[in-house]
This record gives structure tokens, C-alpha cells and sequence, in this order.
């Protein structure tokens, strides 16, 4: 048999584990006839804190009898009681370890070893039903009674012990109530379980939202549970996987391919980019003041200019601007962040509806410009339009837009589509502009200014689209995206992106970085390396969390518990397989594309891919050095953890791999972002 048929051979085999794993492994609780939101593995950490914190209140209990003898007081019926909530303390602590031992046993996909833990469920729920009873009854007994006489306390401090107690027993319930699962085991519909699930955990953030708001928040738990229809995994199945998936020694991305761009802008550097992040960056108004200048003398600076029930407010539908609070709080944020430049407000939105996101319109004298600036995502209304990442629900083909169907360029090489709900929010600013006639009369008093359009994460996608809508009537416009989403754009849409848009991504950023598909395969790693670890949950979370931030003694040694696969496809493949479990952990089969296994729902391998617009540059950092690359975007088509996978995408990252880049202004990266460009009082 030759190398390529024991390799072919050797991938049908984890096929076939890997689907028995599927079909037989349940991670998840099942307990008095229901499936629960908690692994068997999960009672670890919980019974180990409830087993301290009871021989704490044991401990406590004790010594109100040795040093507040209760038989030497009147309220000695209290006794009784006393004792009583000792003993079940006592109990339910041996019960507690018994369950954590047991619990840690097996590993996240071998449920077997703690097949006994269930039993242990069903006979600490009588003891706690008698807990709650001998309570009530310790609770009416005690705050009945008085104390007893003079030098004796032993009523007050069974007071508060009690009060502890009822501590422990809210607990107990609270913590019930979170890994509650509704539906029971026996409905075998998978699909309307999980969307049922997500529904009911959406419904918090539907409390005062409109219609549309609600149907879009249906439409996200449709697209979350559509990643976790096929599998039974609990969240800290899922947290597991995420640290086994970054500490995995096969960790391989994509490369970072550079891409020629022969006829790039002169506007496209990394100098005038940084220059106008801080407009992207303003716009987020006064929160963003006060994270970047907390002190009291930036507060004391933004108390200043604020028109708290000014003149503006009775006005506000006749101003420059819309719907800001009483206060003009993020005015004057935006006032502040420029006061070194000279420029003029001539329109500001802060009304931050879905698919209405806050913007501001500003005219910079300092470079001749006219500057569009959208904010990023500051708000749940914002969250739910970035992760509206399904294919068929949340996209659009462009010649379903009035505008983009008159553009004959956009859409010569293919069909193209764009993220639907960055498309309505940008058809939102057009609409907006073309209203109040802001750009007409702006270039009338301005005519040789040029047109920009910048942004930060959402504002960065958006604004992209933004620019498309524009450039029709203003063909010199120009954009710069910051840190924008990795779903903005399909492939065939971006020759015609690239004259006009901009784009920055810095580092690890796990924004630029996120579609359906790579969220998608993301999935696949995190159940790939849970098929073939062979450590116990707890004993992940504790060494995966240590290594994120120290060096870990052995570090030879896998977090998975098991070695890498050999280097030679000659090696002793049905070893490696019993060892191993699954290869769905290496380099292999987790980063060729061509070996991914297809997803059990066909809809999602028909999935255009969305990608970043607009040329792409990547700021990286190598030994203390930022570095720039112009890639492909598809570089970006994988999430890559890492311990900075949020910071990067923040506004003060973006600023200083710009102030730290080789082509940047030394002059224009002294100026921090928002307020601290501000002058002094």
C-alpha cells in the first residue's frame, strides 16, 4: 500500500471517529429526565468553593457554641435548630467533595467515569429541600425570640448565621435557574431546540426595543444556534476548546500574502491615515473622552462645555445636532477632541437606532477636506448589526440597492454582495446627507475640498459601503477604514473597492478577521481539539488560563495531554490514530482548506465569503518593530487567538501601530487619541 493511500485511509478513519464521537458523546448533564445548560465535568470548581465556603459557616456555627454556650441563655430552643443546620452542612460538604471527585474524573467527551454523579444529584436534592425547611423554621425561631438576657448573645448571632445560610441557599437556586435547560432530552429536533434556547436568552435585550429590533435579535439567535446545532457542548466546553485551539502546538495560519497594487492612490499611506483616525476615533463622544482622560481635570474640561437644558435642546430638530442627550455631552466631547485643528461642525448624529448608526459631518480646513465620519460599535444595537454574519439572511446582492444597481463597475466580474445590515445603515447616512443637502452646500462655501469617509470597526464597514453610494455623484472620494469587519464585501466586488477605500488592520484584531465562514471554522477547531484531548476539563481551564499569562514548566508537554502526530506519512499511522483519537488538533487537517470536513447543514457551504475592502494594510509587530504589509484579504479569512485578539482592535492599538510605523507622521502621532489632543484649561 503506498503513502497516499495510508494517508487517504488514515483521514476515512477520523472521519469515521470523529462522527462517532458525534453521535455518542454527550458532554452535557442529563439529569431528572432533562438535558441541562452544565457538563457533568462542570461541578469541579462550584463544589470545591460551596465545600470552603460551608466549613467556613461551619466553622462559624462551632464557635458560637464554644464561646456563646446556648444552654446558658433563654433561647435555648434554638438549639435544636442550630444543630440541626450544622449536621446538613456537614453532609452536603462530604457530598460536595464526593460530587468535585467524581466530576473530575474522564475526560470532556468520556462521560463515562462520571456516570455516577447524576445519583449523587438525586440524593443531595432532599437533603436541600431539608436544608430550605429547617431554615425557615431556624428563621421564625430566631428573629421570634429576644436575647436572651444580659451576656448572652447567642440569639444575635444565630441571626447572622442564618443570614449566611439563606446566602447559600439563594445561591444554590440562582445557580439552578442559569443552567436550567427548558426542553427535554427526548425532543429530537435539534434545530428548534437551539434556536428555541438562543430565542429565550435573547429575550433580556429585547425589554424596550421596537419591532425591528426584535426580529433582528430573532434572526442572531438563528445564526448562533446554527453553530452549535450539531453538537452538545456547554459553554465551558467551549471555553476549553477556545484555550486547547490557542495552545495547540499545530497552531498554522494562513500566511500573509502581500498583494501588488500597481496603480495605488498617493492618499493611501499610513501618514494621512493616521491623520484622520482621530476623526474615526472623536465621534464615539464623551465615553470615549473619559476612557482616554480620566482625570479631573478632562472632566472638569468637558463639564465646562456642557449646555446641560441649553438653548439647543428646544431647538434640537432645527440644529446640527441630533438627538444628543440633554447635556450635549458627546458634543462637547467632539468639541474637545478638535480644538487644536481647525475645522467646523456642520452636522452631528448621535441617534443610534438599528441600522441608524451616529455620524458626524466636519469640514477640515487644516487639509482642505470635507470628512464623513461614522462611529464603530459602541452600543447592543451596534453589536447586533456586526454579528448579522448569515449568508442568505443578513446579505444583499448590490443591484437590490437603487443606487449601487446604476454602478456598472462594481459588479462586472460577478455577482457581488455586501453585508446587508452595513448597507442599510449606510443607505441611512446617504438618505440623511441628501435630505438636509449637507454635502451641496458644504462644497458650495468649500468647492475644491476633497471628500472623505472614515471610520473605526462598524463605522469602518459602513463608511466602505458608504463611499460606494457617494462616488457616483462625487467620483473623488476617498475612504479610510479602521479595524473594519472581515464580512464587509464578496471577492468579485472588490477591484472596484480598492480605487476608493482604505483599509487598516492591526495586529491580531479579531473584528477583520470575523465572517460566517471563519466563525465557521473556528468551530471546527474547538470540537476537533475537544475530540482529541485527553485531559480533564478543569485541569485545562486551570493550566490553559496559567499559560496565557507565565511560561508553563513543561512546555514539551501538549495542553491536550497527547503528543503531535509524526512529521513522515510513512510513520505508524494506526498508532498515531489510537494515540491521538482524532488529527483533527494538527496542522494537517486544520489549516488545508481542502481537508476541512463539509458542514452538516449544506446552506452553509453555499455561503459567498465576505471579506475586508478596499486595499488592505496590515500592521504588524516583529521584535519590537511595526511592520507594513499591503495584503490579499483573504490572509485574513481565520481567526487567529492570541492573548491581544481584542486589544488590537481597540482605537489606541490602531494609533500605535500608526504612531509606530515606519511611514508615519512623527509630527501627527503626538497627537493621542480624542481629548488628548485637546489644550490645556
Amino acid at each position: 500500500m503506498g503513502v497516499s493511500e495510508e494517508l487517504k485511509e488514515f483521514k476515512n478513519s477520523l472521519k469515521n471517529r470523529r462522527k462517532e464521537f458525534t453521535d455518542n458523546a454527550m458532554p452535557s448533564l442529563v439529569a431528572f429526565n432533562r438535558q441541562w445548560n452544565i457538563g457533568s465535568d462542570d461541578f469541579v470548581f462550584p463544589e470545591i468553593t460551596e465545600a470552603l465556603v460551608r466549613i467556613s459557616w461551619v466553622a462559624f456555627g462551632v464557635s458560637v457554641f464554644v464561646f456563646h454556650f446556648p444552654l446558658a441563655c433563654s433561647t435555648h430552643n434554638l438549639t435544636f435548630h442550630f444543630l440541626a443546620l450544622l449536621v446538613i452542612n456537614v453532609i452536603t460538604i462530604l457530598l460536595a467533595i464526593f460530587t468535585a471527585v467524581i466530576s473530575a474524573r474522564g475526560t470532556i467527551m468520556d462521560s463515562q467515569p462520571r456516570r455516577l454523579l447524576p445519583r449523587l444529584l438525586y440524593i443531595r436534592l432532599p437533603i436541600f429541600i431539608i436544608e430550605v425547611a429547617l431554615t425557615i423554621l431556624a428563621t421564625v425561631h430566631a428573629f421570634r425570640s429576644t436575647n436572651g438576657g444580659e451576656g448572652c448573645n447567642f440569639a444575635t448571632i444565630a441571626r447572622v448565621t442564618i443570614v449566611l445560610e439563606w446566602f447559600l441557599i439563594a445561591t444554590a437556586i440562582v445557580g439552578l435557574f442559569i443552567v436550567f435547560h427548558l426542553t427535554e432530552s427526548e425532543v429530537e429536533d435539534g434545530t428548534t431546540i437551539a434556536q428555541k434556547s438562543w430565542s429565550r436568552r435573547m429575550r433580556i435585550f429585547k425589554i424596550g426595543q421596537d419591532h425591528s429590533m426584535r426580529a433582528a435579535l430573532d434572526d442572531l439567535a438563528v445564526l448562533i444556534s446554527s453553530f452549535f446545532v450539531d453538537s452538545d457542548l456547554v459553554p465551558s466546553d467551549v471555553v476549553a476548546g477556545l484555550l486547547l485551539a490557542y495552545h495547540s502546538p499545530n497552531n498554522q495560519y494562513p500566511p500573509v500574502k502581500e498583494k501588488e497594487h500597481e496603480n495605488r492612490p498617493s492618499w493611501m499611506n499610513l501618514k494621512d491615515a493616521e491623520y484622520f483616525l482621530h476623526h474615526a476615533t472623536c465621534v464615539y463622544g464623551w465615553p470615549t473622552y473619559i476612557l482616554y482622560n480620566c482625570g479631573l481635570k478632562s472632566i472638569y474640561r468637558l463639564f465646562r462645555k456642557l449646555q446641560c437644558c441649553g438653548r439647543m435642546r428646544c431647538a434640537q430638530g432645527q440644529s446640527m445636532v441630533v438627538e444628543d442627550n440633554c447635556c450635549y455631552c458627546n458634543t462637547a466631547a467632539v468639541i474637545l477632541a478638535n480644538e487644536r485643528r481647525n475645522i467646523d461642525l456642520q452636522f452631528m448624529s448621535f441617534r443610534n437606532r438599528l441600522y441608524e448608526v451616529p455620524f458626524a459631518v466636519i469640514a477640515d480646513h487644516d487639509r482642505k477636506s470635507i470628512v464623513i465620519t461614522i462611529r464603530g460599535s459602541c452600543s447592543l444595537i451596534d453589536l447586533v448589526t456586526d454579528l448579522s454574519l448569515e449568508d442568505e439572511l443578513m446579505t444583499v446582492d448590490v443591484d437590490q440597492d437603487a443606487t449601487l444597481s446604476q454602478d456598472e463597475n462594481i459588479d462586472r466580474r460577478g455577482d457581488v454582495r455586501v453585508h446587508r445590515g452595513m448597507l442599510r445603515s449606510a443607505r441611512y447616512v446617504f438618505d440623511t446627507l441628501n435630505k438636509n443637502k449637507i454635502l451641496n452646500d458644504l462644497f458650495i462655501s468649500n468647492p475644491n475640498y476633497q471628500l472623505v469617509v472614515c471610520g473605526h470597526s462598524l463605522g469602518a464597514g459602513v463608511g466602505s459601503l458608504l463611499t460606494m453610494l457617494l462616488k457616483q455623484e462625487y467620483p473623488t472620494v476617498i475612504c479610510y477604514a479602521f479595524a473594519p469587519p472581515g464580512c464587509v464585501i464578496s471577492e468579485y466586488g472588490q477591484d472596484e473597492m480598492e480605487k476608493y477605500v482604505m483599509s487598516v488592520v492591526s495586529g491580531d484584531d479579531i473584528v477583520s478577521r470575523m465572517s460566517f465562514q471563519s466563525l465557521h471554522r473556528l468551530r471546527e477547531r474547538v470540537f476537533q481539539e475537544l475530540m482529541g484531548c485527553q485531559r480533564a476539563k478543569h485541569e485545562i481551564l486551570i493550566r490553559g488560563v496559567y499559560q496565557l499569562f507565565f511560561k508553563y514548566p513543561w512546555q514539551d508537554e501538549s495542553l491536550s495531554g497527547v503528543p503531535r502526530l509524526p512529521d513522515s506519512p510513512t510513520a505508524d499511522l494506526e498508532s498515531a490514530l489510537l494515540t491521538r483519537r482524532s488529527s483533527y488538533g494538527s496542522a494537517e487537517a486544520a489549516n488545508d482548506p481542502a481537508n476541512d470536513p463539509p458542514s452538516r447543514n449544506p446552506e452553509h457551504n453555499k455561503r459567498l465569503q465576505l471579506y475586508v475592502p478596499g486595499c488592505t494594510v496590515y500592521l504588524s509587530t516583529v521584535d519590537g518593530a511595526t511592520n507594513e504589509t499591503w495584503i490579499d484579504p483573504k490572509c485574513l479569512s481565520d481567526v487567529k487567538l492570541s492573548v491581544s485578539v481584542l486589544s488590537d482592535h481597540l482605537p489606541a492599538a490602531v494609533q500605535k501601530f500608526l504612531g509606530s510605523a515606519p511611514g508615519s507622521s512623527s509630527e501627527e502621532s503626538s497627537e493621542e487619541i480624542v481629548v488628548v489632543t485637546s489644550q490645556p484649561v
